[in-house]
């Protein structure tokens, strides 16, 4: 079991955006997208995380694992990833939006615990952006902008400040200290 702070992820159709890191194979990012999707509306509705793996099967095709329902601030996946070769990737969604809360980037946490666990990550947020962590150089890269993986009704663009495209983890420390 892993544990982790709010984790989303988008479809295939980013794949082609400009700014997508060339860190991650594109079905690793699919599979991150698709089941971020189907998850962000829920996590909106029950102001919960969701959060969960993916791996790669024996025939190199990636999938996500079982996800798992956290609490609003967190998320400790339950899934069984016995069936994979390996695991490459966590994933998360941020839950609904909070006026204040500092939930459209990646958590310094979400980018130390990939980086620790020596996977990629995927978050989705309120504000239907999605993150891509390179669980390598601890870089987190915005996949795509606000609106792109669905949007929580109550969510206020610019409530969170200005989002840059990609954060180190010193950056997102700092961040963090201004909230």
């Amino acid at each position: 079991m892993r544990n982790w702070k709010s984790v989303a992820l988008v479809a295939g159709v980013l794949v082609a955006h400009p700014t997508v890191p060339q860190a991650q194979p594109a079905a690793e990012l699919a599979a991150a997208h698709a089941i971020l999707s189907q998850r962000q509306p829920l996590s909106f509705a029950e102001n919960k995380q969701y959060c969960g793996y993916i791996g790669i099967l024996g025939d190199s095709r990636y999938m996500a694992a079982d996800v798992t329902r956290g609490r609003s601030d967190n998320c400790l996946s339950r899934s069984d990833e016995s069936r994979f070769a390996g695991v490459t990737a966590s994933l998360h969604t941020h839950a609904r939006f909070g006026p204040g809360a500092d939930s459209e980037v990646p958590s310094s946490n979400d980018l130390e615990g990939d980086m620790s666990e020596r996977v990629n990550g995927y978050v989705a947020t309120p504000g239907g952006r999605l993150w891509f962590i390179d669980g390598r150089t601890g870089v987190a890269t915005q996949v795509c902008p606000t609106g792109c993986m669905g949007q929580d009704p109550d969510f206020v663009a610019g409530d969170a400040g200005p989002i840059a495209g990609r954060y180190t983890g010193q950056e997102l420390r700092q961040r963090e200290r201004k909230w």
